[in-house]
């Protein structure tokens, strides 16, 4: 397979967020917070396109192209870091989040998503050298084929290049678990999310690189 790794170009957008869409439309936590499949697909759509647009040229934005097609994405938060604000997020979209999905599972969710990644995010405030993870996916029209080991060793290079000691991510999702304890990363935090009366897992892992 010819596959190319790279930073992610303004032109790709569009697909970059139909592929994130996709890869999440599954996702247990996500599904605990919007279990109507109609609503999930509508809000991960909106929701999407808000950060990615809000963190180009912010983050570190990757791409994993195949014969030149866009295949996998990821997001890479560096220890300089800074998150859009509220009206930034506002401006790129981030409205639309709110008439794509019912407020109340919205807002319930991104409280959620801000709880989940904090012991990440502690973790990065208190170690030097820390990237995070925040967001990777493979297009589950390509998966199982390799492509998500391979770009995640090109990350692990990028950051090393860059003078990282280490990455950090969360998952809820137990065959992600699986995948990246087998490639070298040790969970350092676990909890259960709770929502309606169902429970997901949580695990945030690192790796010294």
């Amino acid at each position: 397979m010819d596959i190319e790794f790279g930073k992610l170009k303004r032109e790709e957008m569009k697909v970059a967020v139909e592929i994130a869409s996709r890869a999440y439309q599954d996702y247990a936590y996500v599904a605990l917070y919007f279990p109507d499949d109609e609503e999930r697909r509508r809000g991960l759509h909106a929701f999407m396109n808000c950060v990615l647009k809000s963190n180009f040229g912010r983050a570190d934005l990757l791409a994993a192209r195949l014969e030149g097609r866009l295949v996998g994405r990821a997001t890479l938060e560096g220890p300089d870091y800074r998150p859009p604000t509220f009206w930034q997020s506002l401006v790129n979209d981030g409205w639309k989040v709110y008439f794509a999905a019912n407020w109340k599972n919205v807002n319930g969710y991104l409280d959620m998503d801000e709880e989940a990644c904090k012991p990440c995010l502690d973790y990065q405030k208190t170690n030097s050298g820390v990237w995070y993870l925040s967001m990777f996916e493979v297009d589950p029209l390509f998966q199982g084929q390799g492509i998500g080991t391979q770009f995640l060793t090109y990350q692990e290079d990028y950051v090393r290049q860059r003078g990282g000691r280490e990455m950090v991510l969360f998952t809820n999702s137990e065959e992600n678990l699986r995948f990246y304890t087998r490639r070298g990363y040790e969970v350092f935090h676990a909890c259960e999310i709770e929502h309606d009366g169902r429970k997901v897992g949580s695990w945030s892992l690192k790796k010294t690189l």
